[in-house]
C-alpha cells in the first residue's frame, strides 16, 4: 500500500487540489493530512474529510514517530476498504459497517465483542445479522478483514509474508501462512499473483448469500499505482 502524506493548509490558506488530483488519479492510494493548528482550522480539517483524507497528523501535537506509524497504517486499511464499497452495496446497513470495520481496524486488535461495541450492539446482535445476511460470523470477518488489508500488502509493497503477519499482529509468519490456507487455501505468493486485495475480496464476496450473491463487485481496476511512497 503507498501512502502520500500532504500539508493542505500552505501559507496559512487551506488547498485540496493536492487531494482531489491524487483522489482522481489513484484511487487506493491513501492520503494523511499533515498541518499545524493554527493555521489549519476545524473548518478546514472538515472540508479535507470530504476530499478523501484517510489520517491526520497535528505538527508538534500528534507527530510522534509511534503517532505517525498508527496513522499512516490506519490511513492505508481505510483506502483498502474501498476495494469493497462496490460489493457491499447490497448488504444491510449495520452488515456493511461491520465488514467495513473489519478492515479499517485490520491492525488494532479487534475483538468480537470490540466489533460489537463501536457498532453499537450486542455480540449475538451482531452475530445474528451476519448470519441472515450470509456473512462470517464476528471473529471470521475479523480474521477476513486482516486478510484483506494483508492481501493488499503483499500486492503492493511486495512484503515478505513474516512481514506482513508482524504488521497485522498474527502470532506469527507460520499463523499468518496457516491462516491464509484455511481461509483463501493459497500461500502468501499465490494471493499475491492471484490480485491481492482484490482476488481476497472476491474471495470473501463469493462465500455471502442472496442478496449479494451472484453480484459481481464493482472493485476499483486491478494494478499497482505509480504514485510515490512519501514518508514523514
Amino acid at each position: 500500500m503507498q501512502t502520500v502524506v500532504v500539508d493542505f493548509c500552505v501559507n496559512g490558506r487551506a488547498s485540496f487540489d493536492e487531494i482531489r488530483v491524487l483522489r482522481g488519479r489513484f484511487p487506493r492510494i491513501a492520503v494523511v493530512g499533515y498541518v499545524a493548528a493554527p493555521p489549519a482550522r476545524i473548518q478546514d480539517v472538515f472540508d479535507a474529510g470530504r476530499f478523501g483524507l484517510d489520517g491526520l497528523l497535528i505538527a508538534d501535537e500528534e507527530d510522534s514517530p509511534a503517532h505517525i506509524v498508527e496513522v499512516v497504517a490506519r490511513a492505508e486499511s481505510r483506502s483498502v476498504a474501498t476495494l469493497l464499497a462496490g460489493g457491499l452495496a447490497g448488504a444491510p446497513p449495520l452488515v456493511r459497517d461491520a465488514v467495513m470495520l473489519a478492515v479499517t481496524r485490520a491492525n488494532a486488535r479487534l475483538t468480537p465483542l470490540g466489533l460489537a461495541r463501536q457498532l453499537g450492539v450486542s455480540r449475538r446482535g451482531l452475530a445474528h445479522q451476519l448470519a441472515s445476511a450470509g456473512f462470517p460470523a464476528p471473529q471470521r470477518l475479523i480474521t477476513w478483514g486482516r486478510l484483506i488489508v494483508a492481501g493488499q500488502l503483499l500486492e503492493s509493497t511486495r512484503s515478505a509474508a513474516d512481514a506482513v503477519a508482524v504488521a497485522l499482529h498474527f502470532p506469527s509468519g507460520s499463523a499468518f501462512r496457516n491462516t491464509c490456507q484455511r481461509y483463501l487455501r493459497a500461500t502468501p505468493s499465490e494471493i499475491r499473483r492471484r490480485g491481492g486485495g482484490d482476488y481476497v475480496v472476491r474471495s470473501l464476496l463469493r462465500q455471502t448469500r442472496a442478496p449479494l450473491r451472484g453480484r459481481t463487485p464493482q472493485l476499483l481496476p486491478h494494478g499497482r499505482s505509480r504514485a510515490p511512497l512519501v514518508a514523514v
